[in-house]
């Protein structure tokens, strides 16, 4: 199995998160395979015993936890907006930790955002294309990515769908050589990013749509 680390700054939010694996956990060691012809064969039942969680600033220790190259996929999901224009520079997509981020990055690997904020889609869409180190991934490769409709289904996701809100998707993968030439990458609106989440699965009801711009 593949290993999965969720970095939380909140740690009320990553205590919930640890008791929920705990508990999966159990319940995989003490449940029994029911031998239907449905049932998952016992090599490949989950044990989440490669799941975890813990309580730091993603935003400035990244690369004390990971050596470089390490990393398959990073999942940026539904960060904090920081609205005000004086903490634009707390956002996690910036230019300085894009290069963090990539140091951490297999070249190939993916980074995926969702939120349900609109402007803080534009601004990481648009810092994330005009970097050297990405290049976006088209509708089609996040339709048959199996990554792509778990983001709809975190906590905050499941949240934002019952208030009927927005929600943006997009990925980006790290290019094999930063330096090679290429040319300009075209910058995709919202309506590219609300068609993927649709994509994954969840499309707002009427008037919904309208939610996030205004935020």
């Amino acid at each position: 199995h593949e290993l999965v680390l969720g970095i939380e700054i909140r740690p009320k939010l990553v205590e919930y998160v640890q008791k929920r694996i705990v508990a999966l956990r159990h319940e995989a060691s003490t449940s029994e395979p029911d031998g239907s012809a449905t049932s998952m064969p016992a090599d490949l039942q989950p044990t989440y015993d490669n799941v975890w969680s813990i309580h730091h600033n993603a935003m400035r220790f990244m690369p004390n936890f990971f050596e470089k190259g390490q990393l398959e996929k990073l999942f940026i999901c539904f960060p904090d907006p920081h609205f005000k224009r004086k903490n634009h520079r707390k956002r996690i997509i910036s230019q300085p930790l894009l290069a963090e981020f990539g140091y951490t990055l297999a070249s190939g690997a993916i980074l995926y955002i969702i939120t349900d904020v609109s402007e803080l889609m534009e601004w990481m869409v648009g810092r994330l294309t005009e970097s050297p180190l990405f290049d976006r991934l088209p509708r089609e490769a996040l339709r048959a990515d199996p990554a792509v409709p778990l983001l709809i289904h975190t906590d905050e996701g499941s949240k934002v769908q019952r208030n009927n809100g927005n929600m943006f998707i997009a990925a980006f993968r790290k290019r094999e050589d930063p330096t090679a030439p290429r040319e300009d990458p075209v910058l995709l609106g919202n309506d590219e990013a609300a068609a993927a989440a649709s994509d994954a699965g969840y499309t707002p009801e009427a008037g919904g749509e309208l939610r996030g711009k205004s935020w």
